[in-house]
């Protein structure tokens, strides 16, 4: 099945893709240009890819003629040590040409998945660029010849592929930076001209109180009209977000691949890492500030009563909330509009995630 992913859409990514083949699968891989730190954060700490690292072994195999850098080594390093199923390792081109591959694999006790597309382990290709996919599902005995194809490639170019702590590879990935939109030209961004532009003053944000959830807040309840309207689930069918804590700092928290959750009280949930461990306030309600970024992805930042912007935000409620008395308030506005009502915000100086 070929599945076309548009920027700022929902569903039919290449990470949901590579995370909903890779349940059940007995051991995998994937062979992809290039990568960067966020993606391949945003793949293999999924819990989901997590599950199968804890039980199946995973190769992966990445390039080094673009994109892939220092960081992206040393965070990939990391995950090697931590799960022992993974090996990763680098492509080093003999030749003049580009390496360009992007594919994966998952086998399972009756068939092989197989995806083969576009997209590159990075955000962007994983979530919020245009790309294509082709995921096909091949009876064992059918998958036999794909298979032997990869072997095959892999030792005929076995001189060329090299572990993550080669001098080799960490020379030629010194050269790189690590983000996709240097690929685009910083002059097409939005909101900026440098590496690092801030959110768009047109983007959409949502302004939510979030309740109790008995002791779990940070499975954070919202309203059926914003879970489909604002974070573009769908009621019925589960889709992954993306969201990015925006620390008081201004820093970027690693970011989080979230499942869309329906429960039968008919409560639609994200879970928050920011939230996790910390008390429900006794004083008043936590209130979320969600930035929908051009690329699907969303910014965030909690405010617990007491804490900076915590007034500005409830006066700004007061205001524009027209509901039920007895509901918590949500309301969506613009950047431009919300930051008159509260300039401090840490998201509206937060560098963008990257791509």
């Amino acid at each position: 099945m070929l599945q076309i992913h548009m920027p700022g859409t929902l569903g039919g990514n290449l990470l949901e893709h590579l995370l909903v083949e890779s349940i059940g699968a007995v051991r995998g891989g994937g062979v992809f240009a290039w990568t960067n730190a966020g993606g391949a954060s945003l793949f293999l700490e999924d819990p989901v890819m997590a599950e199968m690292l804890a039980n199946a072994k995973f190769s992966l195999l990445v390039g080094t003629d673009a994109i892939t850098d220092t960081t992206a080594i040393e965070k990939l390093q990391a995950f090697e040590a931590r799960w022992p199923n993974l090996c990763v390792q680098a492509f080093l081109s003999p030749e003049r040409s580009l390496f360009h591959p992007k594919f994966a694999w998952f086998e399972h006790d009756d068939h092989v998945s197989f995806i083969v597309g576009s997209g590159n382990l990075t955000v962007g290709g994983l979530l919020s660029n245009w790309e294509a996919s082709y995921v096909v599902r091949v009876a064992l005995e059918d998958a036999e010849p794909s298979i032997a194809a990869i072997d095959s490639f892999m030792s005929s170019y076995e001189a060329s592929i090299f572990p993550m702590s080669d001098a080799n590879v960490l020379d030629r990935v010194a050269q790189n930076k690590g983000n996709e939109r240097n690929l685009r030209g910083q002059s097409r961004l939005r909101g900026g001209s440098g590496s690092a532009a801030a959110v768009d003053e047109e983007n959409t944000v949502l302004i939510a109180e979030i309740p109790a959830a008995g002791t779990r807040w940070q499975q954070a309840n919202f309203d059926k009209q914003n879970y489909e309207g604002f974070f573009g689930a769908k009621v019925g069918s589960q889709r992954r977000v993306v969201l990015q804590n925006v620390r008081p700092s201004g820093e970027l928290a690693p970011a989080e691949s979230r499942p869309s959750v329906e429960v039968a009280s008919q409560n639609y949930r994200f879970e928050l890492a920011a939230a996790a461990g910390v008390p429900y306030p006794t004083e008043g309600p936590p209130i979320g500030v969600f930035v929908k970024l051009d690329t699907g992805q969303f910014l965030y930042s909690l405010i617990v009563p007491g804490e900076d912007g915590y007034e500005e935000i409830s006066q700004f409620l007061d205001v524009t909330w027209n509901g039920n008395a007895r509901m918590k308030r949500r309301v969506t506005s613009t950047v431009r509009d919300f930051k008159t009502q509260w300039p401090g915000c840490p998201i509206w100086n937060a560098a963008l995630p990257d791509l």
